[in-house]
């Protein structure tokens, strides 16, 4: 009889205890995989946020005496002369460095304060194609609003149009020439309510500021490649200033740090536990295998077989295991969304996590299944044979 059919044959016989040791298994996936799971789909929606960012990393002149808020951070130099400002220049240096690929899209705007009737406002020329595809939450205020069609058209944020009292299709001056209002936008929440968006070229060619550029809005694939691509860009523009939203960054790291270190907590302490359920159950069943092990013995079976049939019976085990706990874990994390409103995650299945899941319980249950396997080689068969 080959020696897998005998491990098949005694899990069989000895079912109660067998599926301890696949319970004890289980339990330790299913915590290992939800924890990564969630961790998982926490980084997918961190990455989801951080598009409700838009443009994530700001670049402007070193120093200025001029400071101003803008998305988040402190920019400086958006009217200094007397400093080397960014230019176009600037931007193919950007992607030709060696983390351009990690870069969705960049934006270079001019920043111009001006005067409307008697009223200061600030006017920024940007590409308005490159605006709109980052910034999807954008939405054109009235039946008549529209995307600026030409260089002569402008966008009005919300608490703009309501200073300066204008809307879609109103005119204004600036510089001389006059522009047409395409569109107004709905509020946003952010600085870009207060402000002018212009054409950038025809605001440089407006102010004698061809080429100059105040800063450029640089946006990430994802919110893990932010750090690296600030040191590419320090890197690439020594001259410049580099800075990022830090409140999707600090906030992803600390979320997930904290949580990976309570998930591995848990998980090292339920896999301890299970290697010790299944250390004391394969003990149990090789003390009441005595008299089998000694005829093993008896007729002429190696202690490297009787070894191998109990390790042969971890291993059918700790398969089963890892599988029910993939299942488990991965099916309470799956459902926690529809038991719980609150919670957002989109849970997709992952190989990697089901091979982690596998391994994992076969490396516990093989582990704690060495030193029952090893006494049960050992054993005296004569000792085995007196309870016959």
């Amino acid at each position: 009889m080959r020696l897998h059919n005998i491990a098949l044959k005694n899990i069989v016989r000895r079912k109660g205890k067998m599926a301890l040791v696949v319970i004890g298994l289980a339990v330790g996936v299913a915590t290992l995989v939800s924890i990564v799971t969630v961790m998982l789909a926490f980084q997918k929606n961190i990455d989801g946020q951080l598009d409700a960012y838009g443009f994530n990393i700001v670049i402007y002149p070193a120093s200025s005496n001029l400071s101003l808020s803008y998305g988040g951070m402190n920019v400086s130099g958006v009217d200094t002369y007397e400093l080397k400002a960014l230019t176009k220049q600037d931007i193919a240096k950007i992607k030709r460095m060696p983390g351009a690929d990690r870069i969705r899209m960049i934006s270079p705007k001019i920043l111009q304060p001006v005067e409307v009737g008697k009223k200061r406002a600030l006017l920024i020329g940007v590409d308005f194609k490159r605006e709109f595809q980052v910034k999807k939450w954008w939405r054109l205020n009235g039946l008549n609003g529209e995307r600026p069609s030409g260089r002569q058209e402008l966008i009005l944020g919300a608490d703009a149009s309501k200073n300066l009292k204008l809307v879609a299709g109103d005119y204004l001056k600036l510089a001389g020439k006059t522009f047409k209002v395409s569109g107004v936008l709905q509020d946003t929440g952010s600085q870009d309510d207060g402000l002018i968006f212009g054409d950038l070229d025809q605001v440089q060619a407006l102010y004698g500021r061809e080429g100059e550029l105040s800063l450029i809005e640089v946006s990430a694939k994802n919110s893990s490649s932010i750090d690296g691509i600030v040191k590419d860009l320090e890197e690439t523009l020594p001259g410049a200033a580099v800075s990022s939203i830090k409140q999707a960054v600090k906030y992803k790291e600390k979320a997930m740090g904290s949580l990976a270190k309570f998930g591995l907590m848990v998980t090292a302490l339920i896999i301890v536990i299970s290697g010790l359920v299944v250390f004391m159950t394969m003990t149990s069943s090789v003390d009441d295998r005595k008299r089998e092990i000694g005829i093993f013995r008896a007729i002429g079976y190696r202690k490297t077989s009787i070894a191998r049939i109990i390790l042969i019976e971890a291993l059918l085990l700790s398969l089963i295991g890892g599988m029910v706990g993939y299942i488990v874990g991965f099916g309470a994390i799956y459902l926690l969304p529809n038991i719980m409103r609150r919670i957002d995650l989109a849970v997709d299945p992952n190989a990697a996590i089901l091979l982690l899941a596998i391994g994992l319980a076969v490396t516990t249950g093989l582990v704690s299944s060495f030193i029952p396997a090893r006494r049960a080689a050992n054993m005296d068969p004569a000792d085995a044979l007196k309870s016959l």
